[in-house]
């Protein structure tokens, strides 16, 4: 390449037609016109070489260590050849050298592979394009320093350094870089902080490609037309600058010059994770906004959803609002909202990678082999007034020192992203007397981004049993579930005190994580069965929960007791014990009455099943429900079990024929199961009390005495009936007897065997005041 001497202000000969293209990486371009055709499809995992590699319009490569900065650096542009030009200001002396677009592409195919969703669009087209601005001579240069000049691949570069603001301007104008005045305070800024300069354009006399003529080269129009396109794809060889600074650096100001959006595209490689802390921080001002927008959609979403399941239920049903009343929450309150919120933009990817993952890496950057290196990858769109110089600076001390803030949580889950880096901080952050900082450092432990490598650190394990004890009730349920996923048989005890905590989440949070790591020979169990009697529903519920799970058996009273309870999950628990073992509908009657419409039809679900006429009486209150789909449900099973067609909006018709027909209607349904099977002492036993009711005791003398014989599931009382028949009709003495044969034979000692109770205070043998105390004894079964 041919030159003037330097000291006349260095004039190049192949710059004499450019235009100032005056970014950072690239030629300034408009805004993209962006057009998605086609479908998308899944795994396996297809590189979208286009995503990374041509449509960014600026991409670069950061490696920073030790205090030395190479910046590989790529530009997309559209425009005459010859009107390229690029200038790229960094903060010290460098070297330039050709870069290799081989690294781009392993970066770019490994982010894609490892860090984004296996969705893979089909061809994006953008167009961009330039309009070049003509150029005209300036006044005489001011003294600029030439550092150097050199061909690198396919462009010719300057290297420049200017002692005053002003300088360069003169010497870009005079070496005919068009640049517009009113910018010029963006140049001068960079020269005050003695920064160095690169001036860039392509090399149209490039051997091979261009043709050294008389006058002016002139490129000839087959290789021109190939590097341009190389230029509009941002595949032309990179420049890759090496300098020294303190902090890793990307000169993104001077674009504001072009005047224009571009769309910037970084990896930056370092031995520690680093972040750009004010682009991470932007949106934090904005996430009370996003919040409440994210749950507006939820609400909108739940309220179509109810929407859908009316209409459906209407059409099924016309004329009836069947829909039952299940509201959707609206008022989250907006603190509890930041608590669990983070956009998907602000959880930055972070890898630790070697030279085995990127070879093409290891053998073009200086260093790269032989570390353990630490890549993100970041995307942004600038608008002019947003560009500024980007700094990236070690991440984990910024991520710690937002826990504090509205992105607390977002700041907590990127620390998850960078390991044992930040436990040390992570720990200290977990005893901060900072509310705040310690609700936001325990939601890493639950895990939701990822991180075993943070959320399995024995120093972060270690910090677990405090956290059980927090104030704050978000770090107690926190602390829970991250026991019931990292089990530590210590963690038993206080996890069981915490089935008491008085905010729900906490006493559900450490149920699930004892149900799923509970043993029964555990020496806690006696501390969890005293749970089964405390005067709470939800905490006697999460106690048989956590019991049942470890197969321990609980008193069917206890689990009973849980049908009243005004909490779903109870009452689901309690049906679940009972369908297992067996339920009549005496037992579940609680159910038609708890507040809760979905327990009242789980009721009407169960009592269906059952399927006995008896619980008629029971079902007909229901058609006065206030929810229109329990009396829609009442009113159908009314008519299975009785065969009659009363309309169901005459509840007081249904009560009178229950109440005149009840006993003959019952009375013939078990004669005829009794006519199928004559030896079944259930339908015996239910019959005989029938009749009883009726005070026909000779035949309810019989049916006991049959279901005495073939057995029943209750082999107890079908006796002690006998014994009231016969006491009422004189022979007191003779079944007293009778009974306590029977006694003898089946006596358990046990304190609690009510049915034992009940026959020895007939028999004589238990005074009133000891059977009343045995009664008023809730470990004493009396449910029959």
């Amino acid at each position: 390449m041919k030159t003037e001497t330097l000291d006349q202000g260095i004039s190049i000969s192949c710059f004499k037609r450019a235009v100032l293209v005056l970014g950072l990486l690239a030629g300034a371009s408009a805004p993209a016109q962006v057009r998605a055709d086609g479908c998308f499809v899944a795994s396996p995992f297809v590189w979208n070489k286009a995503k990374d590699i041509n449509e960014p319009t600026q991409k670069a490569i950061l490696v920073f260590a030790g205090g030395h900065e190479d910046l590989i650096l790529q530009v997309k542009y559209n425009g005459p050849v010859g009107a390229f030009g690029w200038l790229v200001p960094v903060p010290s002396r460098l070297t330039v050298q050709a870069g290799s677009m081989k690294c781009f592409y392993e970066l770019s195919r490994y982010t894609q592979e490892h860090w984004e969703p296996r969705l893979v669009a089909d061809a994006m087209n953008r167009s961009r394009s330039l309009a070049p601005n003509s150029a005209g001579v300036g006044p005489p240069p001011e003294p600029v320093k030439v550092i150097e000049i050199k061909t690198v691949g396919a462009y010719e570069v300057a290297v420049l350094s200017a002692a005053e603001p002003g300088s360069l301007e003169n010497w870009l104008t005079a070496n005919q870089f068009a640049f517009p005045k009113d910018k010029a305070a963006v140049i001068d800024d960079y020269v005050r902080r003695h920064w160095y300069f690169v001036a860039v354009k392509i090399d149209l006399a490039k051997a091979g490609g261009f043709q050294l003529l008389s006058g002016a080269p002139r490129p000839s129009a087959a290789v021109n037309s190939a590097v341009a396109e190389k230029l509009s794809e941002g595949e032309l060889q990179p420049l890759q600058l090496g300098f020294a600074c303190d902090q890793c650096v990307f000169p993104l100001k001077i674009s504001t010059v072009n005047g224009t959006p571009s769309e910037v595209q970084v990896y930056v490689l370092s031995p520690e994770p680093l972040v750009e802390r004010t682009m991470f921080e932007k949106k934090f001002p904005d996430l009370p906004r996003l919040a409440l927008e994210q749950n507006a959609r939820h609400i909108q979403a739940e309220e179509q959803m109810k929407a859908n399941t009316r209409a459906l239920l209407r059409r099924l049903h016309p004329g009836e609002d069947l829909m039952p009343g299940l509201p959707v929450e609206t008022n989250l309150p907006l603190d509890l909202m930041l608590k669990s919120f983070v956009p998907n933009d602000l959880l930055l990817p972070y890898g630790a990678v070697t030279a085995k993952d990127f070879p093409a890496c290891g053998r073009l950057l200086p260093g790269f082999t032989g570390k353990t290196w630490w890549l993100t990858k970041q995307t942004w769109t600038f608008q002019p007034a947003e560009m500024r110089d980007l700094l990236f600076q070690p991440a984990a001390p910024v991520f710690l020192e937002d826990l504090a803030g509205d992105g607390g949580f977002c700041a907590a889950q990127n620390l998850l992203r960078l390991g044992s880096v930040a436990v040390p901080g992570l720990v200290q952050a977990l005893l901060n007397t900072n509310p705040r900082v310690r609700i936001h450092a325990a939601s890493v432990l639950d895990g939701m981004n990822g991180g075993e490598a943070v959320t399995e650190d024995p120093r972060v394990l270690a910090c677990v049993p405090a956290l059980f004890h927090d104030p704050e009730w978000e770090v107690r349920m926190t602390a829970a579930a991250a026991a019931g996923d990292r089990w530590n048989p210590q963690y038993a005890g206080p996890l069981i005190q915490l089935l008491r905590d008085e905010n729900a989440g906490v006493a559900q949070a450490a149920t699930f994580a004892l149900k799923r790591n509970f043993q029964g020979r555990s020496k806690n169990l006696p501390a969890l069965q005293a749970l089964l009697h405390d005067n709470n529903l939800a905490v006697r519920a999460n106690a048989v929960d956590v019991i049942t799970a470890a197969g321990v058996p609980v008193d069917r009273a206890d689990v009973l007791s849980l049908l009243d309870d005004p909490d779903m999950r109870a009452v689901s628990l309690a049906i679940s014990q009972l369908r297992s073992a067996g339920v009549s509908y005496q037992e579940l009657t609680p159910l038609l009455l708890n507040s809760l419409t979905m327990a009242r039809l789980a009721g009407l679900i169960l009592f269906g099943e059952l399927g006995d006429k008896a619980s008629i009486g029971a079902i007909i209150p229901l058609l006065r429900d206030p929810e229109p789909l329990v009396r829609s449900r009442a009113w159908a099973l009314l008519k299975t079990l009785s065969g009659e067609e009363i309309p169901q909006a005459q509840p007081d018709q249904w009560a009178r024929w229950w109440a005149e027909n009840r006993l003959p209607f019952l009375i013939a349904d078990h004669t005829k199961a009794i006519e199928m099977n004559a030896t079944n002492g259930v339908e015996y036993r239910l019959r005989g009390c029938l009749y009883n009711d009726s005070h026909d005791y000779a035949r309810a003398l019989a049916d006991f005495r049959q279901a005495i014989r073939w057995g029943s599931n209750d082999p107890d009382y079908p006796r002690f009936r006998v014994w009231l028949i016969r006491a009422r009709t004189g022979e007191e003495a003779a079944t007293t007897r009778d009974l306590e044969a029977y006694l003898a034979t089946r006596r358990t000692g046990r304190p609690d065997d009510w049915p034992a109770t009940v026959g020895w205070f007939l028999a004589g043998q238990l005074g009133e005041v000891s059977f009343l105390q045995a009664a008023g004894d809730r470990n004493t079964r009396t449910n029959q």
